[in-house]
């Protein structure tokens, strides 16, 4: 398969000599299928390339318990009472505490990346309790490889 969004992450990661596994094609169909929705490309190539496992996202995030995050995002929203907040159909793509990543489903290819604390929404209303964190998945997934870089435990 030939990369048009995630290319810099294959590189960083043949550069790390890791041997992280992507999820099977079949199984993000069979996902898609269940929910009824396309994934953008650029979420497909970082499932296919990377899916399983990736230092350069937040936890929480592996293929196998994409669908527990999505319940995890739903009820965060009703019991933190933020359900208006987000009013476009989304995906949730990693999730931390009372935290989630996510992307809308109609955004195109490679989508913006945003971030809701449901804890500190109220307390600390900026972009990053909620808003848009990347202006694409792509950069999102950058920024990560960028971050893991910096962090001295890396080394």
């Amino acid at each position: 398969m030939e990369l048009q969004y995630m290319y810099n992450l294959k590189k960083w990661k043949d550069s790390k000599k890791w041997n992280d596994t992507g999820v099977e094609e079949s199984k993000i169909t069979q996902m898609e299928s269940k929910y009824e929705i396309l994934f953008p490309l650029a979420y497909r190539e970082f499932l296919i390339f990377s899916g399983l496992k990736s230092a350069a996202i937040a936890p929480g995030h592996m293929f196998e318990f994409l669908e527990e995050k999505q319940k995890e995002a739903q009820k965060l929203l009703k019991n933190f009472k933020l359900n208006h907040l987000i009013k476009k159909p989304f995906w949730v793509i990693a999730t931390d505490a009372n935290a989630f990543w996510y992307f809308h489903l109609d955004e195109g290819d490679n989508p913006p990346v945003y971030r809701l604390d449901c804890e500190y929404y109220e307390e600390y209303p900026d972009k990053y309790s909620f808003g848009k964190i990347a202006e694409t998945f792509q950069a999102w997934i950058e920024k990560g490889i960028e971050y893991y870089e910096m962090d001295p435990a890396n080394k």
